[in-house]
């Protein structure tokens, strides 16, 4: 099992530039962590490991945002297509109109329009 600073390179959270010598890891941070809380829960059988990953890279790719709540949980918020490029700028009404986070397998949006809330795909 590779280290989580080789994963989050490998996985593009963490982007070096040998020429400058610059490394860019604006969400490095928080997905270390959201790793590492991950590979603390992936061996419990009722732990759906694959929603929490999709949920990463939903994360990395900027189409969602983490969060952990008050209990220590790993909750999720799904942007969709509508990039939001700096979260520290929403708005209490952009806040709203993004809806709660949730636990990833809950929240991750499905393909079935009658059932936004599961991840099932339409027949």
């Amino acid at each position: 099992m590779k280290s989580i600073p080789e994963l989050l390179l490998k996985e593009g959270f963490v982007i070096q530039d040998p020429a400058s010598n610059l490394t860019l890891a604006t969400t490095a941070f928080f997905a270390a962590r959201a790793i590492a809380w991950i590979r603390e829960r992936a061996s419990s059988t009722k732990f759906d490991l694959q929603a929490y990953l999709i949920a990463l890279t939903y994360y990395k790719l900027g189409l969602a945002q983490l969060k952990f709540s008050d209990d220590g949980e790993l909750l999720y918020r799904y942007l969709g297509g509508g990039r939001v490029d700096n979260v520290h700028e929403i708005t209490e009404d952009d806040d709203e109109r993004l809806g709660p986070y949730l636990p990833p397998p809950i929240a991750i949006p499905s393909k079935n329009k009658k059932d936004p809330g599961t991840t099932s795909d339409p027949e």
